[in-house]
């Protein structure tokens, strides 16, 4: 006969092992996938005018962003000698004031600079996301939008950028006739 708290301390060790089992057989971890390469980093300005002029439909329209920009000051991380460029291109969604753009999409064109003064083009497909209410001058407006080069110079790279949209008069011209225009300024990165 067993006394009764070895019987006791032999479950216990037993609840223990089985506890621990999974500990020393686990599967490795999956490791993350490593971050992208940032091969330029630039401030960010523009314009992006409306057509038709943004309106207070909840549900927003069809509507088509004209979108034109500079990234300058641009910090190369691998000596790739870009110290600017522009950007310009037409973008397609349904939007309003009161719903800012969101999964907007179309073709932007760029020129880069480099320090020895050439220039080189590419294309690239642009996704565009805004958040905020451009009616209510209390929610700050922010964007990011993301994208890959389709052609031309840095073929395949990716682009992403967030800004804050100036809203200085944009209340007011949501409330009286429609918003045709917004500047915004921010950041730029390109990636591999």
């Amino acid at each position: 006969m067993v006394p009764k708290n070895r019987t006791k301390s032999g479950v216990l060790g037993a609840v223990a092992a089985l506890l621990a089992a999974p500990l020393l057989f686990a599967a490795p971890a999956a490791h993350a996938a490593p971050a992208p390469e940032v091969l330029l980093s630039c401030d960010l300005s523009g314009k992006a005018g409306f057509s038709p002029a943004l309106s207070l439909n909840p549900s927003g329209e069809s509507t088509r962003i004209r979108v034109d920009g500079a990234a300058t000051a641009c910090r190369s991380g691998s000596g790739i000698g870009v110290t600017s460029a522009k950007f310009g291109g037409t973008l397609n969604g349904r939007m309003s004031c009161t719903a800012p753009p969101r999964d907007v999409d179309g073709d932007v064109q760029i020129t880069w600079t480099y320090a020895d003064g050439s220039t080189r083009k590419s294309t690239a497909k642009f996704a565009l996301d805004m958040r905020g209410d451009l009616a209510n001058p209390s929610k700050p407006i922010t964007g990011t939008f993301t994208g890959q080069s389709t052609d031309g110079e840095f073929e395949g790279n990716r682009h992403t950028g967030r800004g804050r949209i100036d809203s200085a008069g944009i209340a007011r011209d949501c409330l009286t006739g429609g918003l045709g225009s917004v500047k915004f300024n921010g950041t730029y990165e390109m990636s591999r």
